[in-house]
């Protein structure tokens, strides 16, 4: 009897995920919290021009305030791209492999920098050229 609760046990056990499976689930975590981010960015520019009264600093300021907030959310949108484009080549099964080289680029690499098309080598090259 003790056997086949034992049996039991084993085959109701979720398999456990891959690496890829985590880095894929980070991935969307990260993509989820940045359609947060821009569409509140986007929100809030749309306030802002509902309500944009004031003297001239208060118009300079809120300018300032408005570029830097468009640059923020351009970096978001690159970010989301970038992470899109990290998804799909998991989807392929391409990811992990470095774009320039064809080599496999090293998990710590693709752990610190999830969304990363080249390997380190390739990286330094790029950044000397």
């Amino acid at each position: 009897m003790a056997r086949a609760k034992a049996t039991k046990k084993k085959q109701t056990r979720k398999p456990r995920a891959t690496w890829k499976d985590q880095i894929k689930e980070q991935l969307l975590q990260m993509r989820k919290e940045l359609l947060q981010e821009v569409s509140q960015s986007m929100r809030a520019e749309s306030d802002h021009l509902k309500h944009d009264i004031g003297d001239f600093y208060d118009h300079a300021s809120n300018d300032r305030d408005r570029e830097l907030a468009l640059m923020l959310a351009d970096r978001e949108r690159e970010k989301l791209t970038q992470v899109d484009d990290a998804l799909k080549r998991i989807e392929a099964g391409t990811y992990g492999v470095c774009e320039s080289c064809d080599e496999e680029i090293d998990k710590e690499r693709l752990s610190a920098m999830l969304f990363t098309k080249l390997c380190l080598s390739c990286q330094e090259d790029l950044e000397r050229g």
